[in-house]
């Protein structure tokens, strides 16, 4: 944006010497300093090429350099910032307050004036900050240099001093915001804009009476628990008959961690010693690296920290030897790998990332909901039909021990404020094939997952093999895949709670990818169709489950 600010200036100082320039210049002639525009652009435009050569060519290289780069840049800016002062420190003696006063407004304009515009264009959060604070930083150099050239002294050096106090202001307001945030904000709580469908609530605006919350409100809901919001009071369990359970759900948890460790060491155990294999990653324009990995223990996350940061970050599942894999996946033998992101251009990929994206939302539904009702209420998850996203929301299928239950709104904030805290600790999707034997004994206190297993295991390749993943300390059953990490999940809402008989309760959500942003109203129609009931199969429960 500087770059293109710089190239305008060509276009844009003319025009403004011809219109309100004579208004303020009526009796002199103003020089436009084209030569020191196209100097100043020449020094952005080299730096800009050979950085982008450099992180185009020699990715590991730019990482190297940008981490060093940032404390260096920061002491740049503390000796151009000392040194600018001192040597035009007698300008400091003609600032006056109305002088001040009109800087600070100027660059409280460009903040406002370049937010709002971002705001009307759409502009996802990054963006829309990006723009205020580029259009809120005026360009002064160009102005000091049209003033030095067109004005005798000792005009010129009286006249400077307004660009030179509109320089000083301008980063005090974000100077002022970011103390604020530092020392006030998150003192209380209040957590910090992300994107541009947060604003300062971790749950999304619900389109009934579109109330929002507070951070800090939200917060005091949740308990301090690092993982999970657990033991929550719903506002309408008050009259709701409950029977006592038998066993605390972190207890039932820390269980089948337990079981779920000593299994993922004894199959690194098996490994007797480390094996090399060929991955051959194709990316874009044909694209190809050969990486030397090992056998049945490096996965593609690690083979995309080999090739750059921005893939590992944008990459959501893999394709190896043309099958969908997990990211955390180990990689059993020599292969052709392609790392999928949230837009693929293929169709077959796209309808492939957005199942496992759906997939991976009914499985967070379920972590979140086990862990969200006061001990006196038993939840049993039963399970979640397979991804359908045409259907408009993802789905858990839960028996609760409640009679006439009916969820209100401050229940379904309450779920998502819950489902939203859990994403951002960035859980890994971490997958793990075991013998039913060892399913079952992970499973024994779920009656519905016990008369599961046996079924689910046939249709294995071995005849006795399950599939769970572990997020946080929550386990469940499914083929797969899983996206890499829950922070893959942005905006979401818990849209209805579906009661399909007198036990079973479907839970029904809607969510984003964290980098697909849209408005509000957009997002609305998402969560109106996602209150309708999901038209997946409705279990059957056995008359003694």
């Amino acid at each position: 944006m500087t770059f293109l600010s710089t190239l305008a200036a060509f276009a844009m100082m003319p025009f403004w010497t011809m219109t309100l320039g004579r208004l303020i210049f009526a009796e002199g002639h103003i020089v436009v300093p084209y030569r020191n525009i196209a100097t100043l652009a020449g020094g952005l435009v080299i730096p800009l090429m050979v950085g982008l050569l450099i992180r185009r060519l020699f990715p590991r290289v730019a990482d190297c350099l940008a981490k060093a780069l940032k404390p260096l840049a920061g002491i740049f800016i503390c000796v151009i910032v000392v040194f600018g002062i001192y040597a035009n420190l007698y300008m400091l003696q003609l600032l006056d307050t109305m002088v001040l006063l009109s800087a600070t407004c100027l660059v409280l304009l460009g903040y406002a004036f370049g937010g709002m515009a971002a705001a009307l264009m759409r502009q996802s959060w990054p963006d829309a900050l990006t723009i205020a604070v580029e259009t809120g930083i005026q360009n002064t150099g160009i102005a000091i240099f049209i003033l030095r050239v067109t004005l005798e002294q000792p005009e010129a050096d009286i006249n400077t001093v307004v660009p030179v106090a509109v320089a000083i202001m301008t980063p005090v307001p974000l100077f002022i915001l970011w103390v604020l945030q530092k020392c006030v904000l998150s003192r209380f709580g209040i957590c910090v804009v992300k994107n541009a469908e947060e604003k300062i609530c971790p749950v999304a605006c619900i389109e009934e009476g579109h109330q929002q919350h507070n951070s800090a409100s939200v917060e005091k809901l949740l308990p301090n628990n690092n993982d999970m919001p657990v033991n929550w009071q719903f506002s309408t369990l008050n009259n709701v008959t409950t029977v006592q359970p038998k066993i605390r759900i972190d207890e039932i948890r820390g269980r089948r961690v337990a079981i779920f460790d000593k299994e993922h060491k004894r199959q690194q155990a098996l490994i007797p010693r480390l094996e090399k294999i060929e991955v051959i990653y194709e990316g874009l324009n044909d694209e190809k690296i050969t990486l030397i990995m090992n056998k049945g223990v490096s996965t593609p996350y690690n083979c995309a920290q080999h090739i750059n940061e921005q893939l590992l970050k944008r990459s959501v599942v893999a394709e190896v030897n043309g099958e969908i894999w997990d990211m955390h996946r180990p990689i059993p033998t020599d292969c052709t790998l392609k790392l999928l992101h949230m837009k693929p251009e293929d169709l077959h990929q796209a309808t492939l990332v957005n199942k496992a994206f759906w997939r991976s939302c009914s499985f967070l539904l379920g972590a979140v909901v086990e862990g969200a009702f006061q001990d006196e209420i038993s939840v049993c998850l039963h399970s979640f039909p397979p991804a359908n996203v045409r259907s408009g929301s993802f789905v858990y299928d839960i028996q609760l021990n409640l009679n006439d239950w009916v969820p209100s709104q401050n229940d379904l904030r309450q779920i998502a404020a819950s489902f939203q805290k859990f994403v951002r600790q960035d859980h890994i999707f971490q997958r793990l094939d075991v013998d039913s034997s060892v399913a079952l004994k992970m499973f024994e206190d779920n009656a519905f997952k016990t008369e599961q297993i046996p079924h689910i295991a046939t249709k294995s390749s071995t005849g006795r093999s399950i599939t769970v993943y572990r997020v946080g300390d929550h386990i469940d059953i499914s083929r797969g895949p899983m996206i890499a990490s829950s922070s893959l999940v942005g905006r979401c809402s818990i849209a209805a709670i579906h009661k399909l008989n007198s036990k079973l309760y479907r839970f029904q959500g809607v969510a984003l990818p964290s980098e697909i942003h849209i408005n509000h109203f957009a997002f609305g129609i998402l969560e109106s169709r996602a209150r309708k009931l999901n038209p997946a199969r409705t279990p059957e429960l056995k008359s003694n489950s």
